[in-house]
């Protein structure tokens, strides 16, 4: 049986587009399944920060000496069955595979724990905080999380709403 050359090249690019594939989601898998081999202990405390987690925390949050500060638990699974977190002395930092690390902390931590956690209709973070204006916002799953200062030290908290429904 004699193949044509255009077919071999079909079969050839269909299987490097199946290899693709496979490498992109064994990479995810590795990256966000970090063995005790890989933890890394921080603040003599005991407790071990992993992968995804860990990357946000040094490389983004300043690690121990950062706004978090130490951490105060292992890797936690949530509630969800689906996500991962890791507590520290000033915030959480939440994982999952559909949203990435991002540290949730202050007064929009306490908003989103209003709101269920990630099992709440916002869902998971998806962004650092950021600065508009006189606010600070952040991105979940479903809405916009947004924090303004008013004087005397008192401040207020909303959402965009659910965009995701």
């Amino acid at each position: 049986m004699n193949i044509s050359a255009a077919v071999r090249r079909k079969i050839r690019s269909r299987i490097a587009s199946a290899l693709s594939v496979l490498a992109l989601t064994a990479g995810a898998l590795v990256v966000s399944a970090a063995t005790p081999a890989q933890a890394t202990p921080y603040c003599d405390q005991g407790f071990e920060v992993v992968g995804a987690i860990e990357h946000t925390y040094v490389t983004y949050l300043g690690g121990p000496g950062g706004v978090l500060g130490c951490p105060i638990s292992n890797e936690l699974v949530n509630p969800d069955q689906f996500g991962r977190r890791s507590e520290f002395d000033r915030g959480t930092i939440y994982w999952s595979p559909r949203s990435g690390a991002f540290p949730v902390w202050g007064a929009l931590g306490e908003w989103w724990a209003g709101q269920g956690y990630e099992r709440g209709w916002a869902g998971y973070p998806t962004s650092f905080e950021y600065t508009v204006g006189n606010e600070i916002r952040q991105n979940f799953q479903c809405t916009v999380a947004h924090f303004q200062a008013r004087p005397g030290g008192s401040y207020v908290t909303w959402s965009d709403g659910n965009t995701c429904v």
